[in-house]
């Protein structure tokens, strides 16, 4: 995603936009055959988000990861490396492991049809009663690996087979929140909200305060609309910040800091909520004294499971007198979130109107708008007038 001038006028459309400028039609919300290209083109393709390292702790541990049609293993192989293994085993296709989190206490892999077995690190140890031969050699039949990426603690992954370098894709990522050490923090609870919307809805509404008056008036107490800045639009992560009203305050139902400020987190930082959308598949909302982040998978066109994560440092996680300050940042969200649920959900519906062709952006919503193009870009459609 880029805010530069010539590559908006090499597509046609002004820079910035102005009030008016035409949203997607609401095929792109609802077809299945789009759909299906964006799974191919951009989940398939683009570096991902899977999950945090955390979660993955010891040699042996792993957690599946469901990408449409694909099933992949994160496991901690005996090098203490985070490996993507596809859950496919190299005799006849059968999943190798259905549990959705676990540990490998043999440290090897067994498929549960024929009991072939594999290493940690994908490799083919045993098939029972086959004999090597020109014909059949265990080397060859590895497990197929993704590639994988670890930023600040969490774990990205990549299903192309030469993928874009993670650091061209994400460059605005490096460096940008090393203040406040997200390797270091640690998941301190977890909501899973399953959604009847499309995938690109949530990251609409995640990158616009248009809506925020109406729709989240507590939100709007805490930091005004007025004060939202796009400091980054380059690559696939974009996002900006809002002014925190209450000096050292935070996004809790008190207003009041849920914790100290994180690490070395400092100056203007501490009075600022971060907002970045990491295309396509997360949403990162540092504070400065937690973190909150959002995984979202597409479960189809209209359907999508979106895991609501809150990281503090494992001190605060860890000390009694905290856990208020923790669940009134949970509180906080929890109820945020689902208030934008909702009308994401409305929109969802209303777009599926025979009367709906297309609708029109306000100047506040130019990164829609701008997601939009990269989105066109990404599948090869033309852009649309």
């Amino acid at each position: 995603m880029t805010s530069n001038k010539n590559e908006y006028l090499k597509r046609g459309v002004d820079y910035p936009i102005k009030d008016g400028k035409r949203t997607l039609p609401g095929k792109y919300y609802h077809s299945q055959e789009i759909y299906q290209e964006e799974i191919d083109k951009i989940f398939y393709k683009s570096w991902i988000y899977a999950c945090r390292a955390e979660e993955i702790p010891l040699i042996g541990d792993y957690k599946l990861i469901e990408i449409a049609d694909e099933s992949l293993i994160l496991v901690k192989d005996k090098s203490n490396k985070i490996k993507a293994l596809f859950n496919v085993c190299s005799h006849r296709g059968t999943q190798l492991c259905t549990e959705p989190k676990g540990s490998f206490k043999s440290k090897s892999i067994q498929c549960p049809y024929h009991a072939w077995t594999y290493g940690l690190n994908g490799k083919l140890k045993s098939a029972p009663l086959m004999k090597e031969s020109k014909d059949f050699q265990k080397a060859k039949c590895a497990l197929h690996q993704a590639h994988v990426h670890i930023w600040e603690g969490f774990v990205f992954i990549n299903l192309d087979k030469n993928p874009e370098p993670f650091e061209e894709q994400m460059k605005v990522l490096i460096g940008k929140f090393s203040d406040w050490k997200m390797d270091e923090l640690r998941i301190a609870h977890h909501i899973k909200y399953e959604l009847n919307c499309n995938w690109k809805l949530i990251l609409q509404n995640y990158q616009e305060c248009y809506h925020c008056p109406g729709v989240h008036p507590f939100l709007s107490e805490l930091t005004p609309v007025q004060s939202a800045q796009h400091d980054s639009n380059h690559g696939a992560a974009i996002g900006g910040f809002m002014d925190l009203t209450k000096k050292r305050g935070s996004m809790t139902m008190n207003g009041e800091p849920a914790a100290p400020p994180i690490c070395d987190v400092s100056g203007d930082d501490l009075q600022r909520i971060y907002y970045y959308s990491i295309f396509p598949n997360m949403l990162l909302t540092p504070h400065p004294d937690f973190v909150m982040f959002h995984h979202i998978t597409p479960l189809g066109p209209d359907k999508i499971i979106n895991d609501c994560y809150w990281l503090f440092r494992p001190e605060i996680i860890n000390d009694p007198k905290a856990q208020s300050g923790i669940k009134s940042a949970v509180d906080f969200w929890d109820l945020t979130n689902k208030q934008d649920w909702t009308v994401c959900e409305q929109m969802q519906r209303g777009t599926k109107s025979a009367r709906f062709t297309r609708g029109y952006y306000s100047g506040r919503e130019d990164v829609l708008f701008q997601l939009d193009l990269e989105l066109l870009k990404a599948l090869g459609h033309k852009a649309i007038d």
